[in-house]
């Protein structure tokens, strides 16, 4: 809560989002899906203006200040940790783009290239939470996203955890927004795969995503 509050004061949520299983518990709080969160791991996707733009509020300081220690991993992203809770920045990466960390001068940060995490800013709104405000994707994005990235998965726990979150959000997504979103992708026919394959696991008619 300290550090999602220090990150709202300093203006991150105006267009960065927080995402990964951490956006669960907000989904509960607003809509009333039942989630147990199990990690502790916080990722944020950070909106990566300009390349030349300058230096609006120094991250590493911030985070930092309030009691995480700094650390870069193997690849060369920043990671933040504190009490078992490890925070990761995360930016979009393009299409042909091939590399294992991103500078984010506009934060001070060390972000993560992965695809496909526009959708989850593109497509994301803001709430108060407490006496702050934060930005989150939609649940249509999420379920999207995930829909994806659990069959890319390495790890069995993690795809299950994916497609599990799928299952819980299914009963409040609109099929209007979830359409959108998927067309709003340019799919290769591996990624289409990667959708169809992970709505039969979870037995969402393909129908509502306008691809049956």
């Amino acid at each position: 809560m300290v550090l999602l509050r220090a990150l709202s004061g300093a203006g991150f949520f105006e267009q960065s989002s927080l995402i990964g299983s951490w956006v669960m518990p907000v989904y509960k709080e607003l809509y009333h899906v039942q989630y147990v969160l199990r990690t502790m791991d916080i990722d944020l996707a950070v909106h990566a203006a300009h390349g030349r733009k300058g230096l609006r509020t120094n991250l590493e300081q911030l985070i930092t200040s309030i009691g995480y220690i700094s650390y870069v991993s193997t690849g060369g992203v920043q990671k933040f940790s504190s009490s078992g809770y490890e925070v990761e920045f995360i930016v979009h990466r393009k299409g042909g783009l091939d590399t294992d960390a991103m500078p984010v001068r506009e934060w001070n940060v060390i972000a993560q290239p992965l695809p496909f995490i526009n959708l989850l800013i593109d497509f994301s709104e803001g709430a108060r939470l407490h006496d702050f405000i934060i930005r989150f994707p939609i649940p249509e994005a999420f379920f999207v996203h995930k829909l994806i990235v659990a069959q890319r998965r390495r790890g069995e726990a993690k795809r299950i955890k994916d497609l599990d979150q799928c299952s819980v959000l299914m009963s409040i997504l609109n099929d209007d927004r979830l359409q959108e979103i998927v067309q709003s992708i340019r799919m290769s026919k591996d990624t289409r795969r990667l959708i169809r394959s992970s709505c039969e696991s979870i037995g969402f008619p393909l129908h509502r995503i306008a691809m049956d």
